[in-house]
């Protein structure tokens, strides 16, 4: 963050200052909600260049927490109200109205102040991935700050602007919302020069209603687009018209996969993509599922590799490819900063888990980050490529509104209608997915409602298939791939640690490693 004074600080914050004048000096370097990182540490206290910022909940209160981080060395903190009850007066109050949107109106000002080239991304999938390949493109430009994980809220967007510094060139900011009128609010604090919507999906479909909601939501990051933006989006989508009255007076960018969607068939068809700035041609996947192929863009072709598997990100490359043109990025700036992007954790990450002492190759693939409709169906068409026994576990997706029951089951169809052998599923609504994976199925599908009952059961069926493949050598029957994925809320990284584990403690010689694609 950069440094402010009380002054610069109080005005941000569209705040009244009450301090002594032994405290008019005082500049501040960071903005602090979590009363936990003014930790002692066994240290005595020192005074600090932190501001403390009360938030206030439903279920919490900042406030509450003003002695402990003063006792801690906090010298200022921004309140709703006066606290009287301190137990030293050397400590500046800033009495805002809502401390919430003062974070907000501190944040735009540090952001105005810096003044990056900043892009804002949005969408129901596929954006914390887009955010990163373009962050790894315009490294090659110059000094980027990203978000960090899903720091995409009206109080996580803040938070990333406050991470500004004067050396930094680009901003880019993820932004998700779970009901109307949030990304435009945090569009009006990040105020982009180019805006992107990756994609519509069922997502968060309780705070939107529908998909057209969801799409209305979405839109709302175009009507914070600085004068002379760029808006971009994916015009494969069907949602198009719900955002169309806010591009009037805009510059629009459109990007298409659909050459993705027909990769290693004989469908491809220019006209679904021709109209279109960028686009992908020629598109294969390797052995690990990591695609190839040609992008198709204002600047010219050029052959792209990427270093993540799954199909869909395909898509989710050239949505940033778009991006980074729009910034200024060339086509070598392009493909060498998608061949150095580095796996995002928990988005189908991939691990080798071997030892001499097992018939079986397991293949884990771990995409716990989050789920939706769509990120699970692209999930599942990157297992059903893998040669070997597919094993799919899920856990329930959140948020999905009066139809998530339905929800569920399609994606239970889905993975019967992909050939998916074996399906276990963890939680309330996945039983929906279970029952309908089961219907008029061969392959085995099985519920619980604890992780560890899931996971006892998977290790006595991957004890059994050891041991039936002791004398077998098939490599083809000793392939064992397996994906967990689920909502956050699910907690599916436990039964990722659960395997981890397991293994090690299986086999003395156990070993883990990325396929030579993905490290």
């Amino acid at each position: 963050m950069i440094t402010l004074d009380l002054t610069t600080l109080a005005t941000a914050a569209n705040g009244q200052l009450l301090c002594d004048e032994s405290l008019n000096t005082v500049t501040i370097d960071d903005l602090i909600t979590d009363s936990r990182a003014f930790k002692l540490e066994g240290k005595l206290p020192e005074k600090r260049k932190d501001a403390f910022l009360a938030l206030k909940g439903p279920n919490f209160d900042g406030h509450r927490f003003a002695q402990q981080v003063v006792d801690n060395g906090c010298q200022v903190l921004i309140v709703d109200h006066q606290i009287d009850e301190l137990n030293t007066k050397d400590v500046a109050q800033i009495i805002v109205d809502d401390t919430r949107i003062a974070l907000g109106k501190i944040a735009a000002y540090v952001k105005q102040q810096v003044a990056p080239k900043t892009i804002g991304i949005t969408g129901s999938s596929g954006k914390t991935t887009v955010k990163e390949m373009l962050a790894a493109i315009l490294s090659r430009l110059g000094k980027v700050l990203a978000t960090n994980g899903n720091f995409n809220n009206d109080i996580g967007v803040p938070l990333t602007l406050l991470r500004l510094t004067k050396d930094d060139d680009f901003a880019v900011i993820e932004m998700g919302a779970n009901h109307i009128g949030e990304i435009a609010y945090t569009t009006e604090l990040v105020k982009p020069d180019v805006a992107m919507i990756n994609n519509i999906a069922a997502a968060h479909l309780e705070g939107f209603g529908d998909l057209c909601g969801v799409a209305r939501a979405k839109g709302e990051i175009f009507s914070g687009l600085a004068a002379n933006g760029i808006a971009l989006y994916n015009q494969d989508t069907k949602y198009t018209s719900k955002w169309q009255w806010r591009l009037t007076d805009k510059k629009v960018r459109t990007f298409s996969c659909a050459d993705a969607k027909c990769a290693d068939t004989d469908d491809n068809n220019a006209d679904d993509f021709v109209n279109a700035d960028c686009y992908s041609l020629n598109v294969h996947l390797d052995d690990n599922g990591c695609a190839s192929f040609d992008l198709q863009s204002s600047l010219g072709q050029c052959a792209i590799k990427l270093n993540v598997p799954g199909q869909h990100n395909v898509c989710n490359a050239v949505a940033a490819a778009t991006a980074a043109i729009a910034c200024g990025a060339s086509l070598q700036d392009i493909r060498l900063g998608l061949a150095e992007m580095a796996p995002v954790k928990g988005r189908l990450n991939i691990h080798r888990l071997a030892s001499k002492n097992s018939a079986q190759n397991i293949k884990l693939i771990d995409d716990t980050y989050n789920a939706n409709v769509e990120s699970i169906k692209a999930a599942i068409s990157l297992l059903a490529n893998y040669s070997g026994k597919q094993i799919l576990i899920l856990g329930d997706m959140g948020e999905l509104g009066s139809e998530a029951r339905s929800y569920h089951q399609e994606v239970g169809e889905f993975a019967k209608e992909q050939g998916i052998n074996v399906l276990l599923t963890l939680g309330v609504l996945s039983q929906n997915t279970s029952d309908a994976f089961a219907h008029k199925n061969d392959a085995m599908s099985k519920h619980f409602s604890e992780h560890t009952n899931l996971s006892a059961y998977l290790f006595s069926q991957l004890e059994q298939n050891n041991n039936n493949n002791n004398n077998n050598n098939n490599n083809q029957e000793s392939n064992i791939n397996i994906l967990v994925k689920g909502s956050r809320s699910a907690h599916m990284e436990y039964v990722v640690e659960d395997i981890f584990n397991w293994h090690a403690s299986r086999f003395e010689d156990s070993t883990c490693h990325a396929p030579e694609d993905n490290t």
